[in-house]
């Protein structure tokens, strides 16, 4: 009987996809302000993580798509980069970004990598650029 228990505990452990140790990138919110009329996507990097790659495409909008695969220092107090990438009012936009740490890949450290996103749109108050997430 306890024989039947442990195979059955192991075999639901198995089946249900438990993910220890599991080496993709863990997903976290980016939160998005407006300043001086500028979208401002903020991002909270830890240790020595670099941004490896940054997206951003409007919503329903694939020709409207930014895509970078450089290896930028970031802070957790300054904007994201956005390299001029044209907003619109009235449009929403999704932008991600990969965090790598060069040091948890040296040590074999699984995930080495995080991703920071956030779905918003935008639109203009009392003539003011606004921003508000939409996820």
């Amino acid at each position: 009987m306890k024989r039947k228990i442990a195979i059955v505990g192991i075999l639901s452990l198995t089946l249900t996809g438990c993910h220890l140790g599991d080496p993709r990138a863990k997903h976290y919110r980016a939160s998005v302000i407006t300043v001086s009329d500028d979208v401002c996507v903020m991002i909270q990097p830890e240790k020595d993580e670099k941004i490896v790659s940054l997206i951003i495409n409007e919503i329903g909008n694939t020709a409207n798509k930014l895509e970078r695969f450089d290896t930028i220092l970031i802070s957790s107090d300054k904007c994201v980069p956005d390299f001029g990438y044209k907003y619109e009012i009235g449009h929403a936009y999704n932008f991600s970004v990969l965090l790598e740490s060069s040091e948890k890949k040296e040590k074999g450290i699984t995930p080495a990598s995080r991703i920071f996103g956030v779905d918003f749109s935008l639109w203009k108050n009392n003539g003011k650029l606004e921003a508000s997430s939409i996820n």
